[in-house]
């Protein structure tokens, strides 16, 4: 009985033991399942709410242009040339850095692809453009500030720490030196064209550069002019045929970047058979488009670096009127700068008198605020100005009521320029301005009144005019007719 006894027990407590273990299993694997459920709902939030919108979202290639400095190499001869073997040695070497340097910031996962296209003179400096496939809703995001913002950081940080990427292990770059500029695909497009008759020059201050002219086995050439800090560069273009198709356009930058446009010119110009084209600093590219009839060097190019120079002046004028000096952009007569912030600061000698400004081939005119002035912006007494080129000559009376002192700015709004500005200046009597003659307020210029000859463009100089009686009027009695004698 003991023994029926002890066996009962024992299958009693092995059958707790097992509801036990049953009851610890089930609870293991609801956590578990729970723990798994979780888990999806994580994976699934961070898919939805992280990965799945830039992954997945419709996206954009967006395209950078710039350039870097390396301090630990300097720049040889081979490597302006494109198809060296060390050209293509170390561009490939910076295109890795490149590539890991972006790979290493918040912009990693954009990446897509990136180019080293030239070197330049001094310290080792590198031109690239490089691709970021950017979602749709982070586009206005992503300008070139920001993303240039991020690769200085990491710059930075790097260039204070020891790690194992290569750009940190074998090349030691100047963060302070990034410049980096919205592209396009447009304009990476030009460059690929032209870079089988690329042609890089350094421009050096004393001396002036005669460009080799282009090959016209290409359909396409670029010449990249690379000078001194705190120097532009002045770029002169002759003619040397009376007619030709070929296009040229100039940019402020190392690259041909459309919003970077200085000027482009079609065809030979018979109104400019030479023009002078200054950048803003010490870069400069031109490009060259052969037309489709092709002309052996229709046109000559050189360049030499010019130092930036100041634009602000003082003047005092003088009793009288007649023309007392002028007022022009720097290194006139030059296509002013994209960069032109000029000042004039003018003192009367007394409230009698106002100034004014004489211009050829080139008037002012009001423009809505919200739109940029094409062709320079003038502000004169706090009155906003735009400027236009015309064929006409254009006078600006600026009248002076308070104060002697008058300041006149000329800045260039867009990177798009034109031929320098210049105006002469001279006093006027403000409660006479034109003795003898008529103001015309179209263009400040004073003509002649009632002469029969409409010297004004909305002819007010011939309006309410007396014509004096040169003939006289008699009847004809036997026909009832007048007639007319003299």
């Amino acid at each position: 009985m003991e023994a029926e006894e002890q066996e009962e027990d024992t299958s009693s407590l092995s059958k707790d033991e097992s509801e036990i273990n049953s009851r610890y299993s089930f609870r293991y694997v609801l956590l578990g399942i729970i723990f798994l459920l979780l888990a999806g709902a994580a994976a699934a939030t961070w898919y939805f709410l992280d990965y799945r919108p830039w992954h997945l979202e419709p996206s954009v290639l967006q395209f950078y242009s710039g350039r870097l400095q390396v301090l630990n190499r300097q720049y040889s001869p081979d490597l302006g040339q494109v198809e060296s073997r060390a050209f293509w040695l170390e561009s490939s070497k910076l295109q890795k850095m490149l590539k890991e340097l972006i790979r290493a910031t918040q912009l990693g996962r954009y990446y897509n692809s990136s180019t080293v296209y030239a070197f330049g003179e001094g310290a080792l400096t590198f031109f690239f453009w490089f691709a970021l496939q950017i979602p749709e809703s982070q586009q206005k995001e992503m300008t070139a500030e920001r993303v240039s913002t991020m690769l200085h950081q990491e710059l930075s940080t790097s260039s204070n720490s020891s790690g194992s990427l290569s750009y940190q292990t074998e090349y030691r770059v100047n963060p302070d030196s990034l410049i980096l500029l919205e592209s396009s695909v447009k304009d990476i497009v030009v460059l690929k064209s032209t870079l089988g008759c690329y042609r890089y020059s350094y421009v050096q201050d004393d001396d002036v550069l005669r460009l080799e002219g282009p090959d016209y086995l290409a359909s396409s050439c670029l010449w990249h002019l690379h000078g001194l800090e705190g120097y532009m560069i002045k770029l002169r273009l002759e003619w040397t045929l009376p007619d030709c198709r070929d296009r040229l356009a100039m940019y402020d930058t190392a690259g041909p970047l459309e919003k970077h446009l200085i000027t482009s010119i079609y065809g030979c110009s018979r109104q400019e058979p030479v023009v002078e084209v200054l950048s803003s600093g010490p870069v400069m590219s031109i490009v060259w488009k052969k037309a489709m009839y092709s002309y052996y060097d229709p046109f000559i190019l050189s360049a030499q670096a010019v130092p930036l120079k100041a634009c602000e002046l003082n003047i005092t004028l003088r009793e009288g009127l007649e023309l007392q000096g002028k007022i022009s952009t720097p290194h006139y007569p030059s296509y002013y700068s994209p960069i032109t912030q000029c000042t004039w600061h003018m003192t009367v000698p007394s409230l009698d008198y106002g100034v004014s400004l004489w211009f050829d081939a080139y008037a002012l005119s009001r423009q809505k605020h919200e739109l940029p002035c094409t062709q320079g912006q003038w502000i004169i007494q706090n009155r906003r100005l735009c400027g236009l080129r015309t064929l006409q000559a254009y006078a600006e009376r600026i009248p002076v009521t308070s104060s002697v002192d008058i300041t006149i700015t000329f800045t260039s709004q867009i990177s798009l320029t034109g031929p320098g500005v210049q105006a002469a200046y001279s006093l006027y009597n403000q409660s006479d301005p034109c003795p003898g003659e008529f103001l015309c307020s179209v263009n400040g210029l004073c003509v002649p009144a009632c002469d029969g000859i409409k010297d004004c463009p909305n002819g007010l100089d011939e309006r309410n005019c007396v014509c004096p009686a040169k003939f006289q009027c008699r009847e004809d009695r036997t026909t009832g007719l007048h007639q007319w004698k003299r």
